[in-house]
Order: structure tokens, then C-alpha cells, then sequence
């Protein structure tokens, strides 16, 4: 990369591929800290759930529950598919860098960047793929303009 510069979209692509990255890896992450925060607020309440009942209080933990199921419904269930789809928008967003620092080469990188972003995004649902749907117009810009640069002067 030596006598290149980045350009103001390419640095938008890196970004956004980075904010991706992590909202579709932060959900199964959170969710499994609230399932272990649940579990042991379960293991630590056991000895007193039966004074608890005694008293009238409810010792079930319904609130962690309410925290757990009001998250992302999909988040917890499939963590595997977050983590190959960050994996496939990671690696799109370096074949999208490749494919920008050499102009009239790397036509691989720069047909398997955006397929990869459309699978990441196709994987990862609706909600983390509108996060990424800029890196992908951009990907697919990119056919036109392979080195991002869209201002009007040379």
C-alpha cells in the first residue's frame, strides 16, 4: 500500500463492516451473560426459595427471564450463525480492501466481496443486515469505481 491513499468510501466500508461485525456478534454474547446471570441467581436463591414461598414472594427470577426473551428472540438460539456470518463479513470486508488497493487486478476480491456480504446478511437476519446494506451498495459500486474514489476531480 505504499503510494496509495484511502478514500473517504473505503473508510465508510471499513466501518461499517466493523460495526457489523460486532452487532451480529454482541447479541449471542449478551444473551449468553443474562442465561449464566439467570442460572446462578437460580443456584444462589435455591436454599431460600422455600422461606421465599412462605413469605408470599416469587423466587422464580421472572424478571431475568422477561430481560432474556425481550432482547432478540433469534440471538440466543443460533449463535453459530452469528459467529459465520461475522466471519463471512470480515472476510468480505478484506476482500473489498484487496480488491481496492489494486484497481485493474484482483476481480476475485472483488466479486466474492459482495457475495459474501449478501451471505452474511442473509445469515444474520434482518435487523444486522440493514447495519451492513451500505458496505454492500458500496461492494457492488465498486464494480464501476474499483478504487472507491467518487469525487468529481481526476
Amino acid at each position: 500500500m505504499i503510494g496509495k491513499t484511502a478514500t473517504p468510501a473505503l473508510a465508510f466500508l471499513v466501518l461499517d463492516v466493523v460495526v457489523g461485525v460486532a452487532c451480529m456478534l454482541l447479541p449471542p454474547v449478551v444473551m449468553g451473560f443474562v442465561g449464566l446471570l439467570r442460572d446462578v441467581f437460580g443456584v444462589l436463591v435455591l436454599p431460600f426459595s422455600f422461606l421465599f414461598g412462605l413469605a408470599g414472594w416469587s423466587s422464580d427470577l421472572s424478571t431475568l427471564s422477561s430481560v432474556q426473551d425481550g432482547l432478540a428472540p433469534q440471538a440466543g438460539g443460533y449463535p453459530l450463525y452469528a459467529i459465520m456470518a461475522a466471519v463471512l463479513l470480515g472476510v468480505g470486508g478484506v476482500c473489498s480492501v484487496l480488491a481496492c488497493n489494486t484497481p485493474n487486478g484482483a476481480r476475485v476480491e472483488r466479486v466474492a466481496a459482495p457475495i459474501l456480504t449478501g451471505l452474511a446478511m442473509i445469515m444474520a437476519g434482518w435487523d444486522p443486515g440493514l447495519i451492513v446494506l451500505p458496505a454492500f451498495i458500496l461492494q457492488i459500486l465498486c464494480f464501476w469505481r474499483p478504487t472507491l474514489a467518487f469525487s468529481a476531480r481526476g
